[in-house]
């Protein structure tokens, strides 16, 4: 192999590696709730938000006065978090995957009292 083409493949491989790390830093985070947090007054967050896989959500709220349980649809419209992931640090970051994740608080009537959001990500 002569110089001229290593250096072709060696180029084309930092590209490669740039084009890569640019694509993977995009993600961005975001907090649930916005400026009011993970509790009773999300006022339809996520409503007019883009999500894009990868994105972290950030769910803020006091730890032991909510939760945060990722659940399958089903346990969103029924507010039932039996099988779900269950977070409880009060500053939970989850990275987000293809499609619709569904999240709820558990602690009492809570996620019947709108502690709850869909967010679809594509």
């Amino acid at each position: 192999m002569s110089g001229v083409n290593k250096v072709t493949i060696v180029a084309f491989a930092v590209m490669l590696c740039i084009l890569l790390q640019t694509n993977i830093s995009k993600a961005d985070t975001f907090l649930a709730g916005d400026a009011n947090g993970w509790g009773f007054k999300l006022n339809g967050w996520p409503n007019g938000k883009t999500f894009k896989t990868g994105d972290v959500i950030e769910f803020k709220y006091p730890a032991g006065a909510h939760n945060v349980v990722k659940v399958d649809q089903a346990g969103f419209d029924s507010c039932n978090g039996a099988g779900g992931q269950a977070f409880t640090s009060g500053d939970d970051k989850i990275t987000l995957t293809q499609g619709t994740s569904y999240f709820i608080c558990t602690i009492g009537p809570h996620c019947a009292n709108g502690i709850k959001a869909a967010v679809t990500a594509n």
